[in-house]
């Protein structure tokens, strides 16, 4: 049975995701405008393209291509084609978008962005009780008392719900990295069950899984695979049994990555698949990105918990030592929570530009928040209280005015609603050539219901349309009002006949 003090932190838990819920529930209901938004739409378009195809045309691999006959051979992005003219994606693996894929098939439910937040919350909520229950595992270790320790760690807890980047990638922005928090979560929790087992346990074939599917599900999983295989082969002085697991998930890693090239093998070919990974891992590096621009998106991700972090960690550095302080297993569990981050500059080019990538970093903050708080005294503790509170405050207010840069969005979106509405009724769709005078991504087709071909030129459309031997062309106009979110404003359509209908949106 649980003990007082910890089952009051499991109440409080809830009644802080139900508030950050609450706060929210509008934004996805409406369907508010976000950074990193054409995220979501990316995913809906795969869950899309994976109900309507069957399995031997994509092998559940994050298609882009839909169902119909006129949706095949089209382009898409940095994408690869099966033999049956379906796109691929493989900048990520699948679990990211199976998982969601099997979220709305299970519940018989609506592909929409609104239910895919409430997937991405129950994500978020999933990975702050896994956080609730490794702080909180961690204090005891370290000698401190149930209740300070149940109260740090819900304190601790504050940044995975009330963080900017914890409102937004777990709730309205879906991506792989929101799976991940999960998976990180119970990776650095059975972590610390193995480095307490006194003999060979559960927690050993745990991380074999989780590291399996850590690697195969987001390019985090690597990174902290590679620093784990160190951690357990230096880091526990010779001890056999880890450095048993550390070459147990060095095989899980190596495994993950043959399946992962196999996989994407087995659907475009064995070279097409290689070069394509290698390209898009080259496309979101080092050389891409930007130090400052990282360093400025962290602040940006996580505002006054940033500075509290860098600020409490400083301050406890020169204070006098605490009776209790963390113990080797401890610190192991710490470091191991660290490791990921160094993915942020692997690809820092992704980790600028997409704000997902750093929702990893919420993890060892709050570890740092907890065992601060448990080894400050009365003073200190209210002071790391009130700024935490402060910073859930920030946080939200950072969140609300992120969407407010995106406000414009609604109405874009319902403008582009009615334009393709115009459009379906006009157009034989079954037999039709869409085409796009800008660039196409998840957002144009979930639209359409409709491959549609990017950057061409009327010139070009004529001559696809009689390579494609189409019945009808469809040519869109638009641009981007937010990145890769585009607002359209006519269309062009040429019957079979040879009659033009033209279609404004209105914008």
């Amino acid at each position: 049975m649980l003990r007082t003090p910890i089952l009051y932190a499991f109440i409080a838990l809830a009644t802080m995701l139900a508030l950050s819920f609450g706060l929210r529930k509008s934004d996805f209901t409406d369907v508010a405008g976000s950074q990193n938004l054409e995220a979501s739409y990316h995913v809906l378009l795969t869950v899309k393209a994976l109900d309507e195809s069957p399995a031997r045309n994509h092998l559940f691999l994050p298609s882009v291509s839909l169902g119909n006959e006129a949706d095949k051979q089209i382009p898409w992005g940095a994408t690869v084609p099966t033999k049956t003219g379906d796109y691929i994606y493989t900048s990520f693996n699948f679990p990211g978008f199976v998982a969601p894929y099997l979220w709305f098939k299970s519940f018989g439910i609506e592909q929409s962005i609104t239910n895919l937040a409430y997937f991405n919350i129950l994500l978020g909520a999933i990975s702050s009780l896994t956080l609730l229950i490794l702080c909180y595992a961690l204090l005891r270790a370290s000698g401190y008392s149930e209740s300070i320790s149940s109260f740090a760690a819900l304190l601790a807890c504050a940044v995975s719900i009330f963080s900017r980047e914890a409102l937004l990638s777990q709730g309205l922005t879906y991506w792989a990295q929101s799976l991940y928090q999960v998976i990180l979560g119970m990776t650095l929790l059975y972590l610390y069950k193995f480095l307490g087992a006194r003999k060979k346990s559960a927690a050993f074939y745990a991380l074999v899984v989780l590291t399996f599917f850590g690697a195969l599900t987001e390019w985090s999983g690597y990174v902290l695979n590679a620093g784990l295989v160190l951690l357990l082969w230096i880091g526990c002085r010779g001890n056999k049994e880890s450095r048993r697991l550390a070459v147990w998930i060095f095989a899980a890693t190596a495994l993950a990555a043959l399946a992962t090239v196999a996989h994407f093998s087995a659907a475009v070919g064995f070279s097409p698949a290689l070069d394509a990974i290698l390209g898009r891992f080259l496309a979101r590096s080092t050389g891409a990105g930007s130090i400052t621009g990282l360093v400025q998106g962290y602040g940006l991700s996580y505002g006054l918990f940033l500075l509290l972090v860098v600020g409490i960690a400083a301050v406890s550095g020169f204070t006098k030592k605490a009776a209790t302080e963390p113990s080797d297993r401890v610190l192991l569990v710490f470091l191991a929570a660290c490791i990921p981050l160094i993915e942020n500059l692997v690809m820092l080019q992704h980790a600028t530009e997409y704000t997902f990538d750093r929702l990893k970093f919420i993890f060892p903050a709050a570890l740092i928040f907890a065992f601060c708080f448990a080894r400050s005294k009365l003073a200190g503790r209210v002071f790391i209280l009130a700024a935490l509170i402060a910073a859930s405050i920030q946080g939200y207010k950072s969140y609300r005015t992120d969407l407010a840069n995106y406000s414009a969005w609604a109405a874009i979106d319902k403008s582009n609603h009615a334009f393709a509405e115009k459009i379906k009724a006009s157009a034989a769709s079954t037999c039709a050539v869409f085409v796009s005078s800008i660039g196409v991504r998840g957002y144009a087709n979930l639209l359409f219901n409709h491959g549609v071909y990017e950057y061409m030129t009327p010139q070009d459309a004529d001559v696809l349309l009689q390579r494609r031997k189409g019945c009808e062309l469809v040519y869109i106009e638009g641009s981007f009002a937010f990145p890769d979110l585009p607002k359209y404003s006519k269309a062009t359509i040429r019957k079979e006949d040879g009659r033009v209908e033209l279609i404004n949106s209105g914008l």
